[in-house]
């Protein structure tokens, strides 16, 4: 572990535009915004306390990118490998859900695997946390504990630096000039800072008691009536799964081009009437219910019986985007506990 002050994460942040692609927090009015570092010497970097607004996803997975092009091209420069600054806990643990569906078996999509194994990932701790944070309800912590390369801690005048990969400790031995021995009592204080951040979180969902599995309240409410109630507010505007950081449904699109075509894939939303269609017109989620329930299906029992982990972070950015006003957590704790013996024979269809 190591030390890193202030003003040297800018230093650091520049010296890698030289041969990355660097994507860092800005500041937008009151909050911040992922954005490219366009050179070297822009200063220090704002430090965002709790995730940011949109999800890091899209610097894998585009919402919009050529998978294949006719006539093919042959000797396209490769992207330059990327750093990213600014990741919190729960941006990590949807990039490990991703990578089970895009990386992690046989059937692999390149340009996912090819872009992860090109990031230097810089994550950090959160220091403050939005009303809609919800991580430690899924068992979760606001700060990250793994598949970073570097994780910054504040403390006072910077940072305490943890590496979690070889590429992490090559980055710390390249830049030795910017990093410093550990100051004493800085380890007791980060724990501290830990410790109280995750309480703070637990209390602020303490409305919302989770005494069962998640996977276990949702899978009850299959067959009944529950999602017409959950659902009344849903206007189908897809903000939930778009700026949700593990959800990575996509369509494929063909366009022509002058001298040939080409084939897009794009980000899709399993909230559209049309998201399920088969051949035919057909589909089997013809009503917005039962999207809407798929939707809860998917994350909360579906997706955690076939990849072992459940495909929601607790980051909240659903509840802030949506335009019904539907709060996730209320969702979850209306499935939990509504469920009494005596309905079980009039909610079932």
């Amino acid at each position: 572990m190591r030390f890193l002050a202030a003003a040297a994460l800018g230093a650091l942040a520049s010296a890698l535009v030289e041969t990355h692609d660097v994507f860092a927090p800005r500041r937008a009015g009151d909050g911040f915004v992922l954005d490219r570092m366009a050179a070297a010497g822009c200063g220090e970097l704002p430090w965002n306390a709790y995730r940011l607004p949109e999800p890091l996803k899209s610097i894998w997975f585009q919402p919009g990118h050529v998978l294949a092009r006719w006539p093919r091209r042959d000797g396209e420069p490769l992207p330059r490998p990327r750093a990213l600054f600014g990741a919190k806990a729960c941006d990590l643990k949807a990039v490990a859900c991703l990578d089970r569906v895009l990386r992690d078996h046989e059937f692999k999509e390149p340009a996912w695997c090819a872009a992860r194994a090109s990031t230097l990932i810089v994550a950090g701790d959160c220091t403050d946390c939005a009303e809609s944070c919800f991580c430690t309800m899924l068992g979760d912590l606001p700060y990250p504990t793994s598949l970073f390369d570097l994780c910054l801690s504040p403390t006072a005048g910077g940072f305490l630096v943890e590496t979690g990969s070889d590429r992490g400790e090559r980055l710390v031995a390249d830049h030795a000039g910017l990093f410093a021995a550990v100051p004493p009592e800085a380890v007791a204080l980060r724990d501290r800072a830990r410790a109280e951040l995750t309480a703070r979180v637990k209390r602020q969902n303490e409305r919302f008691p989770v005494r069962d599995p998640f996977e276990k309240s949702v899978a009850k409410h299959e067959r009944t009536r529950i999602w017409a109630e959950l659902a009344a507010t849903c206007v189908e505007c897809n903000a939930c799964n778009l700026v949700c950081p593990t959800c990575h449904c996509f369509l494929l699109h063909d366009v022509p081009t002058p001298t040939g075509a080409v084939r897009l894939s794009l980000w899709d939303s399993c909230f559209s009437a049309g998201h399920a269609r088969m051949a035919g017109g057909l589909t089997p989620r013809l009503q917005l219910t039962e999207r809407f329930r798929n939707h809860y299906q998917h994350k909360f029992v579906t997706f955690p019986r076939t990849w072992g982990v459940t495909a929601c972070s607790g980051c909240g950015r659903c509840i802030e985007a949506c335009m019904g006003r539907i709060d996730k957590r209320e969702c979850l704790h209306k499935l939990e506990t509504r469920w009494l013996p005596s309905e079980v024979a009039q909610e079932i269809d």
